[in-house]
């Protein structure tokens, strides 16, 4: 149900509808955007000749969402193709990585994701919509092109593994939440984690957030992803609630309220960015494991299978 279009275009509308509203800082495009990395993540597990189904039903959500909050009706059709074109280039470049290197190369699909995803599409959409704000509604080009860069590189970058992996579940039919056997352990690491997060953006201390971001770290590299795949959100809803709110130690940083968002961003792209290696190598590794366990159940049986019966 989650995973239907019509859920999804829902979801879109929402984050797009959130980010025109409050997220247009300085009245040109939107700084902070995650809705690409919500329909990017739905698009890896669709079959590519079914996108334009997706496509059509997030664009039109995309369209009423500028139309109603953003930079109105005249830019609503040109903005929602440009995020149609971003989000299918972001699912297009996953898809395209994860079979030429995973899982065998993972240290290659890690830097084909920074590269793609986190630069070339951005910088691609960005040109576009930069351009459709300069002629459509007399908008300064660079600026646009900077916010907008800035905004959706590291919306995608944080956000698209999560998304990825919640769509990969319900896909599936499965709960993207963690198995009822871990949910001691999913409660010890969550709990400590929203702890420390608060504790963290609750002082005027820029050298403690690296706590949150080393917590991070150490779980990616030994908790299963079901738990690790909470901890970004977690991360996003209490300081980005609190940076929003002027508490913390980025809110106290001497510039603009927009930059500050925009720094919270950069702080959350970089906490993934730097679990998200250690994340890969151990899901390679799990699968390895799995395919070793495998064979070696399949030649235990063929040599079960082998063995002559005496008792006769």
């Amino acid at each position: 149900m989650l995973a239907s279009p019509a859920a999804l275009a829902t979801a879109y509308f929402l984050a797009a509808a959130f980010a025109v509203a409050f997220a247009r800082f300085a009245g040109g495009v939107a700084m902070v955007w995650l809705a690409s990395a919500v329909l990017a993540g739905r698009l890896v597990h669709v079959p590519e000749r079914r996108w334009p189904h997706w496509l059509m039903r997030c664009g039109l959500a995309s369209a009423l969402a500028t139309g109603l909050f953003g930079l109105g009706w005249l830019a609503a059709v040109p903005f929602a193709a440009i995020n149609m074109i971003e989000a299918a280039g972001a699912a297009f470049v996953w898809r395209r990585i994860t079979r030429s290197f995973w899982p065998g190369d993972t240290l290659e699909w890690v830097a084909s994701f920074y590269i793609g995803i986190g630069l070339m599409v951005p910088l691609l959409s960005g040109f576009l919509a930069a351009t459709a704000a300069w002629v459509i509604l007399d908008m300064p080009f660079i600026d646009n092109l900077t916010r907008w860069i800035i905004g959706h590189s590291l919306g995608l970058l944080s956000c698209l593994p999560v998304f990825h992996f919640i769509y990969a579940r319900l896909s599936k039919g499965q709960s993207f939440l963690p198995d009822p056997r871990q949910l001691p352990m999913t409660l010890v690491v969550v709990g400590s984690f929203t702890l420390l997060t608060m504790l963290v953006f609750a002082m005027d201390v820029r050298a403690l957030l690296v706590f949150p971001l080393a917590f991070f770290v150490v779980c990616a590299a030994t908790l299963p992803s079901a738990v690790v795949t909470l901890l970004p959100i977690l991360l996003i809803l209490i300081g980005g609630a609190a940076t929003a709110a002027q508490i913390g130690p980025i809110a106290h940083m001497e510039m603009d309220y927009g930059d500050q968002i925009q720094f919270f961003q950069l702080y959350v792209g970089v906490t993934v960015l730097t679990a998200l290696p250690l994340m890969c190598e151990r899901l390679r590794r799990v699968e390895e494991m799995r395919r070793m366990r495998a064979r070696i159940a399949e030649l235990e049986d063929r040599a079960g299978q082998a063995v002559p019966d005496l008792t006769c």
